[in-house]
């Protein structure tokens, strides 16, 4: 009985010096985070890029945050590079009213809605060497319209998206995706008629393409002009489908305007928490929460990129 007692004691004690070991060392990151130098909003973003990690904003009075942000998936999409953001804007919707809207063609607008697939689409047996069933689905909330009927109808809804975000995958490569797909339409329409990538009635939109989702928007040609990055094993694929684009190497994510782009699959966590820091007046504390929470350390700096001398992919842009 006595040992058992003396046990408890000890393991209290023992979780007493170790919290309050942590908690300054806490606490004291918090407070350095709060003391770094605030830029302004307005010229962060009209900057080509982000700035380094100790440039930080707060004023949230001049654009709006963002409340309602939309996912384009399509057949094998690579899952992380949309529900990193996601897993990130979860905790975000803790503090500020968000809402998630998930589009897909899968089926067509007229069917209702069912998963979309991340399976390779048989019978390409080349793409699943291992006949493998290890494919989990999604459930879209919205069909993409196909017809000016169902533009209009949608309308509402389309007119609400603030930030919308397309993922890399396989799928990109799917001649659906190639020339007139109605992905691409989709996402044509929604930068030249509600506004995405740039403004819709003085209100910021943004689009964000996550490591070869930059493959969908070149295609499209909504990247034309612009500076972005992408997956730098899959930079020889990708870029040339995109003659018109500024494509930057080194970098780890690129902001143009209102356009935001990563680097290969886990930079989608890098630039989504750089995201945050810039759109919200706690975006600093609420980075630096969420990444303690996930374990993950974000970086700070756009131009940390190892994997662009890994795959010789030469400074450019």
């Amino acid at each position: 009985m006595r040992l058992s007692i003396l046990t408890t004691i000890l393991t209290l004690l023992h979780l007493h010096l170790t919290t309050a070991a942590i908690l300054p060392h806490r606490e004291s990151n918090i407070k350095l985070l709060k003391t770094l130098p605030k830029t302004n909003l307005k010229t962060t973003r009209t900057t080509p890029f982000p700035p380094p990690a100790n440039n930080t904003n707060s004023n949230s009075t001049t654009y709006p945050t963002p409340k309602t942000y939309a996912l384009l998936l399509f057949r094998q999409f690579e899952i992380l590079d949309a529900y990193g953001a996601v897993e990130i804007l979860q905790f975000v919707a803790d503090f500020h009213p968000l809402r998630l809207l998930i589009f897909s063609l899968n089926p067509p607008y007229s069917s209702g809605l069912s998963p979309v697939l991340t399976s390779p689409p048989p019978p390409n047996s080349s793409m699943n060497p291992m006949n493998s069933s290890f494919y989990p689905t999604f459930n879209p909330t919205h069909p993409i319209p196909t017809t000016d009927q169902q533009w209009e109808e949608m309308r509402e809804v389309l007119e609400s998206v603030d930030v919308l975000i397309v993922p890399g995958g396989e799928g990109v490569y799917s001649p659906d995706l190639e020339g007139e797909g109605r992905e691409l339409e989709f996402l044509r329409r929604m930068v030249g008629e509600f506004g995405i990538g740039g403004k819709k009635n003085d209100k910021d939109k943004y689009l964000v393409m996550v490591c070869i989702g930059a493959a969908v928007a070149a295609r499209a040609g909504v990247l034309d002009g612009r500076r972005a990055t992408t997956n730098k094993m899959a930079w020889g694929e990708v870029t040339p489908l995109g003659e018109k684009v500024k494509w930057v190497s080194p970098a780890r994510w690129v902001v143009d305007g209102n356009i935001w782009t990563s680097s290969g699959v886990t930079a989608v966590l890098d630039l989504t928490f750089e995201f945050v820091r810039q759109m919200y007046p706690d975006g600093v504390d609420m980075a630096y929460e969420i990444a303690g929470a996930m374990e993950h350390e974000p970086v700070m700096d756009w131009r940390y990129d190892p994997f662009a001398e890994r795959f010789g992919v030469p400074p450019q842009n």
